[in-house]
């Protein structure tokens, strides 16, 4: 990276703007780039935070531990790149600024930005679990077979777990559902679907080779092998398609009464009973919707939003990073109010939200680490001025 790509990232990264595309360039840019380069760039972030959350004697005493723990490391780490071993010297403050930036980048804290122009915070999680904590959602999911018996993936063994027409059905190592075809010619049909509970999420490769990753309380219905001129399934909730390409087949989701037909791509729909309007993002390729005798056609970067009135517009430059985070392991906000945030959250931990009284005005923007236990995000939060009590699987929101 050159000198003013990093430092329009770090104005963005502070703002919590930028793109994993830059993050990821700046990390890498960060694993090999000259001590004194490095030193200059935190120096620069040190400056860019001054005022916000890190202001001197604020530091949590675990974190100030983990800081100096990084710090070691990472020094450690690149005195090897010079022929003379070099200790950085750090003031407090700055340690403390730059510290974090590492820990950020290695995934070990989460930023939030609360309020309309409020500046960016740097939260970070404390380490360890207290008793009776909500642990994060994981890989969990229950396959409904032909013949309507049900099994149990996160129970299950890896390796084949069912045949159903001509695909043997397997479980990887890697907690994937596998179908593979051991017939050229299928000699029979049947219909499977995968299902996630609240606090699950899972991965599937179909018969034809197409990913489908599913989000918290989704499903998808498909056959155990594709004939004809289509391939079908039909979902529910949240499902991340990258769709093998066959020009002679093309691949149709059917959602809630619309259709997205595609040939090969990559796209994303939100379809959950709760929320007010379906939303399919395209990142690759094209697709064609239709509803209610209504159709159009996405570009990369674009969105349709279906109303449960049935009407149907387009958004424009949509950010497709925040739209798959759910799949990338992070909850992503962008000015989101608090019923969106928390509607996230009660899916993922598999918990139910409950209003005190009116709901808080507030809007949230950055990201979150899904590995987090509940409290640890519900700290993020509360530095909104929004308070929360846990009861067993009920959060109570207090204004």
């Amino acid at each position: 990276m050159q000198l003013l790509e990093i430092e329009s990232f770090l104005q963005k990264f502070a703002a919590g703007t930028h793109t994993e595309a830059e993050h990821q360039q700046f990390t890498d840019w960060l694993k090999t780039a000259p001590i004194a380069e490095v030193e200059a760039v935190l120096d620069k972030y040190n400056k860019l935070i001054t005022g916000a959350y890190l202001a001197a004697g604020k530091t949590d005493p675990k974190l100030a531990a983990n800081i100096e723990a990084a710090i070691d490391q990472y020094e450690l780490g690149n005195s090897k790149k010079t022929s003379k071993a070099k200790i950085i010297h750090w003031n407090r403050f700055a340690r403390v600024a730059a510290a974090v930036l590492i820990l950020f980048i290695a995934g070990m804290s989460a930023w939030l930005v609360t309020g309309k122009d409020a500046p960016a915070k740097m939260v970070s999680l404390p380490s360890g679990q207290q008793k009776n904590e909500v642990v994060p959602g994981s890989n969990k999911a229950t396959l409904t077979l032909g013949d309507g018996s049900i099994i149990s993936l996160d129970d299950v063994k890896n390796g084949q777990i069912a045949k159903q027409g001509s695909a043997q059905v397997n479980k990887s190592a890697g907690g994937q559902l596998v179908y593979k075809m051991t017939e050229d010619i299928p000699s029979a049909i049947v219909y499977n679907t995968l299902t996630t509970p609240r606090g699950g999420q899972f991965k599937l490769i179909l018969p034809d080779g197409s990913s489908v990753w599913l989000n918290a309380a989704s499903s998808v219905k498909y056959p155990s092998a594709f004939t004809g001129n289509e391939r079908k399934v039909e979902i529910s909730g949240e499902v991340y398609f990258e769709i093998a390409h066959n020009a002679s087949m093309p691949f149709k989701v059917s959602v809630n009464g619309m259709e997205v037909k595609v040939l090969g791509t990559h796209f994303n729909i939100n379809a959950y009973n709760d929320e007010a309007l379906v939303k399919t993002s395209l990142l690759e390729g094209s697709v064609n919707i239709t509803n209610a005798g209504t159709a159009l056609t996405l570009k990369p970067g674009q969105q349709a939003r279906l109303a449960s009135g049935g009407s149907m517009q387009v958004a424009d430059d949509v950010d497709m990073d925040e739209v798959v985070a759910w799949k990338n392991g992070y909850f992503s906000f962008n000015k989101a109010d608090l019923q969106t945030v928390m509607r996230q959250i009660g899916r993922w931990y598999d918990v139910d939200i409950h209003y005190e009284s009116r709901v808080p005005e507030r809007f949230f923007g950055g990201k979150i680490d899904r590995n987090s236990n509940l409290t640890e995000v519900l700290k993020i939060l509360e530095e909104s001025k929004v308070h929360f009590s846990v009861a067993g699987k009920q959060i109570i929101v207090k204004p």
